[in-house]
């Protein structure tokens, strides 16, 4: 479990409904923890709510290397990579998820919650399938709250429909509507290996 008390600076935003839900943010950690990966990628972190699972992970005992696609880094982002006891496992890249999809082809875990258009999301979904990344989680892929919240989210909702119509990839989403929370906006996971499809069954079944 996090602490997410020490991390209540990240909620300090212009636009709370782009923080992800701290269910979620759990699921991520659980499965960076249940898991030994080399590269990681966030796509997308705002004020660093969500980066607190990679964070931690780090904090607690992993030693992937981080890399973090942000073009506007906020204050808030920049104050929790300094809380990582790991320092140099930190990369942050102020460029576009595309650009750090196409520098950098190893990854085996990316989350993709940055550009939520068409054609931004489009890109990063072609270098994801393109470099045959085999732990995918996107954020914001369930289109009728997408609808609901009039946010251009359409870009996310591809990446997540394109991910369950794949023949390589096993797929499991939350996006149940529970009193208080957001996670109705949708948490998709994908992966190609079994053992890692099961890992994630298990941990949306205990988390959601």
């Amino acid at each position: 479990m996090i602490d997410f008390g020490k991390y209540d600076f990240t909620l300090e935003c212009d636009h709370p409904t782009w923080v992800m839900d701290k269910r979620h943010v759990e699921v991520i950690y659980e499965f960076l923890m249940r898991n030994d990966f080399n590269r990681v990628c966030e796509i997308g972190s705002y004020t660093g709510y969500s980066t607190v699972a990679f964070i931690e992970a780090l904090n607690h005992g992993k030693d992937f290397k981080f890399h973090i696609s942000e073009p506007n880094p906020t204050r808030q982002l920049r104050a929790l990579i300094s809380l990582c006891t790991k320092p140099d496992n930190v990369l942050l890249h102020t460029q576009q998820g595309v650009d750090v999809l196409e520098k950098w082809t190893d990854f085996d875990f990316v989350m993709v919650d940055g550009n939520h258009n068409i054609e931004g999301a489009g890109l990063e979904l072609l270098m994801i399938l393109r470099h045959s990344i085999p732990n995918v989680i996107a954020h914001d892929t369930n289109i009728s709250k997408i609808d609901e919240m009039n946010h251009p989210c359409l870009g996310s909702e591809l990446i997540g429909r394109t991910l369950w119509s794949h023949e390589d990839y096993r797929c499991i989403e939350d996006k149940e509507q529970r009193e208080g929370e957001k996670t109705d906006r949708g948490l998709l996971f994908a992966a190609t290996n079994e053992d890692k499809y099961r890992i994630g069954q298990e941990i949306f079944k205990d988390k959601c």
